[in-house]
């Protein structure tokens, strides 16, 4: 009889989640695997850092006695609003189950906005972290970016691209990007990405053109089977980032596509790839 209980519920959630996957419309992938997911190792609340609704983010603080360097964690939409902050609560559970405060900010998005308004509610939802106490277990002296998709374009834009830092003073330091499938060489003239960053120029729109010396520590990660954001993208700003002198590691994947390398950070996920091992190993570095 406790077998039987024990079961069903699993195999009902197996079957939410295979379902998801298999495309099905009515069920949002993230809504199943974020079902799936412990959620005893952490707090959270949501801080609004703007005055716009969608200005807040939600911070993850992990249940142990001695935490870790935060992690601002921004998700990946195509800019759009297809995804919101809450459909990324597996990420912070995998991170905060290594001892790392999250912060996964919420941001405008096109059409609403075009760029560089998202990257600067980025930008502006760590200088309000910066700039208030909002119940870290530690000062906020340095975090880490991480970002999966568009959302690795914007943490890689805030590592290269200094003035959004500078324009608001923020004191604490970057000491680490984490980039995961991300349109570092963003192309200008692709319809999708045209409507957004018809504002601006290549100059101001691509981290590959904004590397500098003494950047933080960078992990790329991205799958060679991405269709969606192909993988010479990593290898651009990978080349980009070594010719200035900088720390960066770079692992692909074979026959990992976008959705499966972001899914391998999911703890019922992680046979999709090993995209949470190695970004276990590099945050291990801040221990």
């Amino acid at each position: 009889m406790n077998m039987q209980t024990t079961k069903t519920p699993l195999l009902f959630v197996l079957a939410i989640l295979a379902i998801a996957l298999s495309g099905c419309a009515s069920v949002k992938k993230t809504d199943a695997i974020n079902f799936l997911v412990p959620s005893g190792g952490y707090t959270k609340q949501q801080v609004s850092y703007g005055s716009d609704k969608q200005q807040s983010f939600d911070l993850y603080l992990p249940k142990t006695s001695a935490t870790k360097i935060p992690v601002v964690y921004v998700y990946g939409s195509a800019w759009k609003t297809s995804f919101n902050k809450s459909d990324f609560v597996f990420v912070a559970q995998a991170l905060t189950s290594l001892g790392h405060p999250v912060i996964v900010p919420e941001h405008r998005r096109y059409p609403e906005v075009k760029f560089p308004v998202f990257v600067e509610d980025v930008a502006d939802a760590i200088s309000y972290v910066d700039r208030n106490s909002i119940g870290l277990p530690k000062p906020f002296t340095e975090f880490i970016l991480m970002g999966h998709s568009s959302g690795a374009h914007t943490a890689a834009l805030l590592a290269t691209d200094q003035r959004y830092f500078n324009q608001r003073q923020v004191k604490a330091r970057l000491k680490g990007l984490i980039a995961m499938s991300g349109p570092y060489d963003l192309p200008m003239n692709d319809p999708e990405v045209a409507a957004i960053f018809d504002t601006t120029t290549a100059q101001r729109a691509k981290p590959v053109l904004n590397v500098r010396p003494n950047m933080p520590p960078t992990l790329l990660l991205h799958g060679l089977a991405d269709p969606r954001v192909p993988p010479y993208h990593a290898s651009r700003f990978r080349d980009a980032l070594l010719a200035k002198g900088n720390d960066v590691t770079m692992k692909l994947y074979p026959g990992v596509d976008h959705e499966k390398l972001l899914g391998g950070i999911a703890k019922p996920l992680r046979y999709m790839s090993n995209s949470f091992v190695d970004v276990r190993e590099f945050l291990k570095r801040y221990n």
